[in-house]
């Protein structure tokens, strides 16, 4: 099959924020779109999201959120480059890194190079009578993957009603995919009701689903979540764990740690020590960016002694780049990285860095992002790579649903196991 038409165009994602999307069309006259995340909380070594913040598409009524000159990069740039190959992912993704060799795509922009290798592998799935995570996965049971889900959310994703991101929980004594998704509903319905009685309006929910509830102390926020887990009949610790993602660079400054609602400054080695002391004194099995990006020293110090059995995730600080991955793992900076096909830019290096994470014995999370769309493409990265955990957001928004249910989906067509990563 030949690709025969390639347009990239601006939607809008979950945030009502534009994003891109790019349709292919084969001659066989099947469409194959993909449609890209963006994120609130960034790190700012990620590849380069092009935005009309300047040049000829500025103003407008999104006010330079729009992403009209990345949908004309594939237009004009990439498109013409591609009519009439053969869909095979790994030659247009070498095409597209030949045509812009920029770190993280400056020229082009990752969300127009990622549209096009999303597209491209849907394509190339449908020309060989496969489904998408098959793709990457031709054969053997698949492995559905350990998911997390955002109960209590603040930081950037909910107007900074937490000093830190998120709280979430992962049910890592469940027997099947769709057991953990029943508790993750269970504790997530738990919290909104819980919410009630506390006076918070828990109509109010953060960028990916999690409810945005003003809690003064990160302490507080955990009490709660534990208490709703075990509302709902559940064992904090064997059945379900706490996992903290920090999001620590929004609170870093000038070589400070500043937790504005709680009124506490730390310097970095006392931040160290006051992580451990929360990680010891509450079931939380991960933590995600517990340190700034560029904090190496923290990250370092904290691993030398870290707690037996818990997650240090990587994710502003290595950015799905593969540069700063080797540095993490000579450094031995974190056991775990969070993998974000849009922070990297095509999806043959993204599966590089992830590859890399798994020959050096860390754990990898395939995740989604803040700003998100309704497609269920990360769903098959994180079952075709063998991620064996997944972070989508919470279990509210169709943004969210659209990976969990596909999830489901392979549970009940494919023959499937299902991962115990904890």
């Amino acid at each position: 099959m030949k690709i025969t038409q390639l347009m990239g165009y601006q939607i809008l994602d979950s945030r009502g924020k534009p994003t891109v999307a790019a349709s292919l069309i084969l001659d066989d006259g099947t469409v194959h779109t993909a449609r890209i995340p963006s994120g609130a909380s960034t790190g700012k070594h990620e590849a380069r999201e092009i935005r009309d913040h300047e040049g000829k598409f500025a103003g407008g009524m999104y006010r330079g959120n729009s992403v009209y000159q990345a949908c004309e990069n594939i237009n004009e740039l990439i498109a013409p480059g591609l009519i009439g190959r053969t869909p095979d992912l790994t030659a247009v993704d070498q095409f597209i890194a030949h045509l812009d060799p920029t770190p993280g795509f400056q020229r082009i922009g990752a969300n127009a190079s990622l549209a096009i290798s999303i597209a491209v592998a849907k394509a190339q799935a449908h020309s060989e009578r496969k489904s998408l995570v098959r793709l990457f996965q031709p054969t053997g049971q698949l492995k559905l993957p350990m998911p997390m889900a955002n109960i209590l959310s603040g930081g950037a994703h909910a107007r900074n009603t937490m000093d830190i991101q998120d709280v979430l929980v992962i049910p890592h004594g469940a027997s099947s995919f769709h057991e953990a998704l029943s508790w993750l509903s269970a504790i997530r319905e738990s919290a909104a009701r819980e919410g009630v009685v506390l006076g918070a309006p828990t109509h109010l929910t953060a960028d990916e689903g999690g409810l945005a509830i003003e809690f003064p102390t990160v302490e507080g926020a955990f009490d709660f979540v534990t208490s709703c887990i075990s509302s709902v009949g559940l064992r904090t610790g064997t059945d379900v764990s706490l996992a903290i993602d920090f999001a620590a660079t929004q609170f870093y400054h000038d070589g400070i740690y500043r937790l504005a609602k709680a009124k506490r400054e730390f310097q970095a080695t006392e931040f160290v020590s006051y992580v451990r002391h929360l990680v010891n004194s509450h079931p939380i099995i991960s933590i995600e960016d517990p340190f700034a990006e560029d904090d190496w020293n923290s990250w370092n110090a904290f691993m030398e002694e870290i707690p037996e059995g818990l997650q240090v995730i990587g994710d502003d600080l290595y950015t799905t780049n593969l540069l700063r991955l080797e540095r993490g793992i000579k450094e031995n900076s974190s056991n775990a990285i969070l993998i974000k096909p849009n922070q990297n830019g095509l999806l043959t290096s993204t599966l590089e860095v992830l590859q890399r994470a798994q020959q050096s014995n860390r754990k990898t999370i395939v995740s989604a992002r803040s700003g998100e769309t309704e497609d269920s493409w990360l769903a098959d990265l994180a079952v075709g790579w063998g991620a064996e955990q997944i972070k989508v957001g919470s279990t509210h928004g169709s943004e969210r649903t659209a990976k969990w249910n596909r999830l489901l989906e392979l549970e009940a067509t494919e023959a499937c196991d299902f991962a115990h990563p904890f």
